[in-house]
């Protein structure tokens, strides 16, 4: 080893989020300074997109991993705001995602282009989507694909 502590890799939002901000700049050239207070990053975030995208609240909820009243899991907040903050720091906005959810969407985009493949499926228009279809509306394609399919056959 070279002296320094291995670091773990970050897995939960707060810890991917705590990750860029100490790593994704060099030393001193971060945007916000030395200091990186919750104000401060939302503000370097909000500066490079030039419009309000998030608050020093939300950062510090993704920051922190403050667990939700509502759903008694760490909060998360919605896609457009981790779109905006995964293109502040520069990475693809799969790196906020946990990996088993990556991995579901693999399967369901394999899934529904296996579909797609066969003729099941003869097309599909997505407004706004930037990121690709969630996991789950890929799942529901694919059942409601496969309903149809078994549909024709039981029809013919």
């Amino acid at each position: 080893m070279d002296g320094r502590e291995a670091e773990h890799e970050p897995r939960t939002l707060a810890e991917k989020t705590e990750y860029l901000i100490r790593h994704a700049f060099p030393p001193g050239e971060a945007p916000w300074g030395s200091r990186a207070s919750d104000r401060a990053v939302a503000d370097a975030v909000n500066g490079f997109h030039r419009r309000k995208v998030i608050s020093h609240v939300t950062l510090g909820k993704m920051r922190s991993g403050e667990i939700s009243p509502d759903t008694g899991a760490p909060y998360i907040p919605g896609q457009p705001i981790i779109d905006a903050v995964a293109e502040f720091f520069d990475v693809d906005p799969l790196f906020f995602e946990d990996q088993q959810e990556v991995a579901k969407r693999v399967v369901e985009s394999l899934d529904f282009l296996r579909a797609v493949h066969r003729g099941d499926v003869q097309g599909i228009a997505g407004r706004g989507v930037t990121t690709g279809l969630s996991a789950e509306l890929l799942a529901y394609l694919n059942e409601v694909t496969a309903e149809f399919t078994d549909d024709e056959t039981t029809a013919s």
